[in-house]
Parts: C-alpha cells; sequence; structure tokens
C-alpha cells in the first residue's frame, strides 16, 4: 500500500467508521450501573459532529444487535440495554420512534393520505417521537463477575505472580472504565499489592512449579474435554531439590481435578483395576494425549467401568470423595471407604474444625453410640479409607480414639513399629 496509508484515511464520516466508534463508546463510558443519554455518547464519538447523525446511528445499531421482541428467555442476548427495551413489542419506545419516523416519511409523499397518516400517528399517543434513554452496554462480566474473576487470579497459588497483571489487565479491557477492582490499578495497570506477598506450597520463586501445573492442568482439561487417555512421567524430589523422573511411563484415563491439601490431583484410572487411581499433578511429567497409528486420540475407559466414580451426568461431590479418600490414597478391596466410629473428648473445644478440616460437612454426631459411651466424650461417624484413619488417629492421637477394630489393630501394629524404632 503506497505509504503504508490506511484507505479512506480522511473518510472520517463514512457509517462503518461512525458505527465502531459508537460501540466503542458504548462499551468504555457506560455498563449496568452507568447509562448514558445520546448527548453525553455525542461528546465521546469522533466520527459526526451531527447529533440526528449521531441518534440514527445508535437506533440503527439497537435494531441490528438486539432481539427484535423482547422475551423472559432471550433478555441475556441483549448487549445494549435502555429505557423500555423490555416493554412488549407494540410498547417499545425504540419501535414506536420507528413507526412514526415512518409515517413521517411518507407523509412526505406527494400522493399521500395525509389526513389518514395524521391519524395514525395521534393514535400512537405521541406528539414527537419519543426519545432512546439509558442506554448501557451489556458487558461479557458483571460488577460481581468482575471481582470474582480478579480476585481468583489474584490470590492463585498456581499462577505466577508475573503473570497476573496480565491476566487480570486483559479481564479489566472487558469492563467499563467506571468498574474499579480492590486488586488492581487500572491507571497504573498495577496490582494493588505485592504480587510476591501471598504463597502457598505450590509457589516457586523460579515459577517452575506454577507452569508445570498450568500446562499440566490444561492437557488433562483437554483430554477429559475428548475423552482421551493420556500417558506421563510421575517424577519425585531429588536431593538438590530438582525433580527426577521415573522414566516409566503411566497411562490412564483422566476424569477429575481436584485441590487436596493445597496439592493438584487427577483422579483416573489405570487400563485395569476397578477402582479410580489418584496422581499429584506437580510431580507429572511429559504429559500427553496418547494417540493411535492413524494419530486419532485413543478414548479412555468408561465411567461406569469405575466402582467409586459416578458418570459425568450424575451428581458428584468432590468434596465428599476426598473425604473418604484420606490423603488421596488409592482405593483397594481391603482399603474401601467404610463407616467408622470416633470418640473425641468434649473439652476439645476445637473438635469439629478439625473434623471439618478432614472431612467437610460429611461427619455425623452418633447419638445412640454417644449416649452409650463414658461420660465427657462424644462419638461421630465419618465414611473414609480404614488405612489411612489410622495414620490420621495417629497424627491426633490427642484427640480422638477409634473404635473400629480394625482400624485399632492396624494402629497397634503402627505403634509397635514405632516402639521399635524408638527403642532406648
Amino acid at each position: 500500500m503506497a505509504g503504508n496509508k490506511r484507505p479512506n484515511e480522511n473518510a472520517q464520516y463514512i457509517a462503518e467508521r461512525r458505527t465502531v466508534d459508537v460501540l466503542r463508546a458504548l462499551k468504555e463510558y457506560s455498563d449496568e450501573r452507568h447509562p448514558v443519554i445520546k448527548k453525553d455518547l455525542l461528546e465521546k464519538v469522533s466520527t459526526t459532529d451531527n447529533d440526528q447523525t449521531l441518534s440514527d446511528t445508535v437506533d440503527e445499531i439497537l435494531m441490528e444487535i438486539n432481539p427484535l421482541v423482547h422475551t423472559d428467555d432471550n433478555d441475556a442476548e441483549y448487549r445494549i440495554k435502555y429505557d423500555g427495551y423490555d416493554k412488549p413489542f407494540e410498547e417499545n419506545p425504540l419501535v414506536i420512534k420507528e413507526t412514526i419516523g415512518a409515517l413521517r416519511n411518507e407523509l412526505r409523499r406527494k400522493d399521500a393520505d395525509k389526513e389518514a397518516i395524521k391519524h395514525k400517528i395521534s393514535e400512537l399517543g405521541y406528539k414527537k417521537a419519543p426519545a432512546i434513554k439509558g442506554l448501557r452496554y451489556i458487558h461479557d462480566f458483571s460488577y460481581e463477575d468482575m471481582d470474582r474473576l480478579i480476585g481468583a487470579v489474584a490470590l492463585s497459588a498456581g499462577i505466577a505472580p508475573g503473570d497476573k497483571e496480565r491476566l487480570i489487565g486483559r479481564i479489566m479491557d472487558t469492563s467499563s472504565r467506571y468498574y474499579k477492582s480492590p486488586f488492581f490499578d487500572r491507571a497504573l495497570g498495577k496490582l494493588k499489592f505485592n504480587p510476591y506477598s501471598e504463597y502457598s506450597r505450590l509457589h516457586s520463586r523460579t515459577g517452575v512449579t506454577e507452569k508445570r501445573i498450568g500446562e499440566n492442568v490444561q492437557i488433562l482439561q483437554n483430554a477429559m474435554r475428548q475423552r482421551t487417555k493420556v500417558r506421563f512421567h510421575f517424577d519425585c524430589y531429588s536431593a538438590d531439590k530438582t525433580y527426577v523422573s521415573d522414566d516409566v511411563w503411566k497411562v490412564i484415563s483422566p476424569y477429575y481435578i481436584v485441590v487436596y491439601n493445597d496439592n493438584y490431583y487427577v483422579i483416573g484410572a489405570w487400563d485395569t483395576g476397578t477402582y479410580a487411581c489418584h496422581y499429584r499433578i506437580d510431580l507429572m511429567s511429559s504429559v500427553e494425549v496418547i494417540t493411535d497409528e492413524e494419530n486419532k486420540p485413543v478414548q479412555m475407559r468408561s465411567m461406569s467401568d469405575i466402582k467409586d466414580l459416578p458418570g459425568r451426568d450424575m451428581t458428584w461431590d468432590p468434596e465428599k470423595y476426598m473425604s473418604e479418600h484420606l490423603y488421596m490414597a488409592f482405593e483397594t478391596d481391603k482399603n474401601r471407604p467404610r463407616d467408622i466410629s470416633i470418640r473425641i473428648p468434649l473439652s476439645y473445644k476445637n473438635r469439629y474444625t478439625i473434623l471439618h478440616d478432614w472431612f467437610g460437612d460429611h461427619f455425623r454426631i452418633n447419638k445412640k453410640a454417644t449416649a452409650d459411651s463414658e461420660e465427657g466424650y462424644e462419638v461421630v461417624d465419618v465414611r473414609t479409607s480404614p488405612s489411612m484413619l489410622a495414620h490420621w488417629a495417629m497424627q491426633y492421637s490427642d484427640f480422638c480414639e477409634i473404635l473400629d477394630d480394625e482400624v485399632r489393630e492396624d494402629i497397634r501394629k503402627e505403634m509397635k513399629k514405632l516402639e521399635r524404632k524408638y527403642k532406648r
């Protein structure tokens, strides 16, 4: 292009450019809480200085961009709302204005039946066409949605601090200039707090952990969406605090991703077996979707083959699942979750907090067992992994007593091992 000049560079008032200009101004200067009138909009639009031209452009945009007739079902389809947009069709101010305009154009025809046309206009009940007021652009996210999204990014332990400002800035770009976030200064393009002041056990100064989790989660989500198998190596940490791979390919069908005690896990199934398996996502490396000879993804196992997981079309409670699989241990026939009673002293004020930390809302006070227990104690029932509960009980030995005979025997065996280890 000669001189790298834009075609029609000086054609400031072409309709297409004016339409884009109006939409940009509406998006920037209006939202659900800040409507504008056309007069205010005229000051923000550079492609016309004529209020009638602007008014006509706005009306045409409203007629084209929104549904013609408002219903309760299509309210979310309106990208630009205005006062009266939700009235019945014949009472809609935009429709009335268009009707009056068409009748007045007809009046100008030489052969027009002027009396009949004037009568039609008077029947509408307006001396002049109604003004279209209260214009507001409907953004992709409401104020509440923006607060949640930005808060989630700002406080996420799985996003490197350097990426937070970039992501939040892009989210802010979808809003009007009036939206303000408690986390982000739009003028400076900076977070309002030090992103390096918030950490979790997932944080690493190099960003390696966050990067690995983010990449692995994306691959796993794509695999779950396509219902395909994945393979990966499972790593551990070395003495110099770096990842060391086992160099053995593991193949699973991935079903869910959960966060348990600050760690991300994928819940899936091996090609054999009837119960789910769990893998820490930050320890997975070389994750990839498995393809066949024709480079087509290999389909995952049906979830109906896995005894402890419902299908995706059924209600699944991840919190309950994690409470039944303490420490995210694999399930076996011997280690299947079952109801187990725990005796707790009433003097332990934080007993319900500890129970909630590990079992969520999925513990129940056993009133009958409590009544039969010695004074000063309460019995609660939980449904969880028996062998893992033995380890949990030793961790909280001053807090609880397990009443299940099998688990008690496991605890005694562990105590004997500890006695031999620490015997003087």
